[in-house]
């Protein structure tokens, strides 16, 4: 792959990453909203918290390194997305 694709690629899982990022915090949102309407805040609140740590531990999952697979996020976290892969330094953006 040349540097051309690899960055469009990655642009790509960018776009997808906060897509579902934007479509999680919806749902977690409008859970939240709802269980307190009805009444079933107690009862939701486990299952909520379950679907935001999978949701946070797995979404760095969508934006992975095109050349090497691995999640290039560095010391910034998920906010911020890197410029080059922090395992194969290879230029993402």
């Amino acid at each position: 792959m040349n540097n051309q694709q690899i960055k469009l690629q990655f642009a790509e899982k960018v776009k997808r990453f906060y897509a579902v990022n934007g479509v999680m915090i919806i749902t977690i949102a409008m859970s939240l909203w709802a269980a307190k309407k009805w009444g079933v805040y107690q009862q939701a609140f486990i299952p909520i918290v379950f679907i935001f740590f999978i949701w946070i531990f797995n979404i760095d999952k969508l934006y992975r390194c095109p050349v090497c697979k691995k999640s290039p996020r560095g010391k910034q976290g998920l906010i911020h997305l890197p410029s080059r892969c922090t395992h194969c330094h290879t230029e993402l953006r």
